[in-house]
């Protein structure tokens, strides 16, 4: 059974991560709410089994690429493991940006990590 993004934002948020799960593919295009966050040292585990498949910094934009990943659920966190998010990735090469948002319920600082597309955009 397939759950809205919205349902599983709120399971995650009820679990007490302090991440949101993203699993679909954002465009390049689309504008984000959130600020993208440059500059951070991450992790990158492979959940199960929870090791780590690389280290690196987001670039200006909150980008973390990796060439050639399995399919799988993936987590990112910093060096002291009190922020993290995950992301859903279907194998090959991978696209992510890492934003900050605020959420309401808890009024604290989150991260929101999300896929972008690494297709190149359809010409007409």
């Amino acid at each position: 059974m397939m759950k809205s993004r919205r349902e599983a934002i709120k399971l995650t948020l009820a679990a007490g991560l302090a991440g949101i799960v993203v699993t679909g593919a954002a465009s390049g295009l689309q504008a984000f709410a959130e600020d993208p966050i440059p500059g951070v040292d991450v992790v990158v585990e492979k959940i199960p089994p929870g090791h780590a498949v690389g280290r690196t910094v987001t670039d200006q934009r909150g980008m973390i690429m990796f060439r050639d990943l399995e399919a799988g659920y993936y987590e990112v966190r910093n060096a002291d493991n009190s922020q993290r998010a995950g992301v859903r990735h279907p194998g090959g090469p991978a696209r992510w940006q890492l934003r900050l948002r605020s959420d309401p319920a808890s009024r604290r600082q989150i991260w929101v990590l999300s896929a972008v597309s690494t297709e190149a955009p359809a010409r007409r």
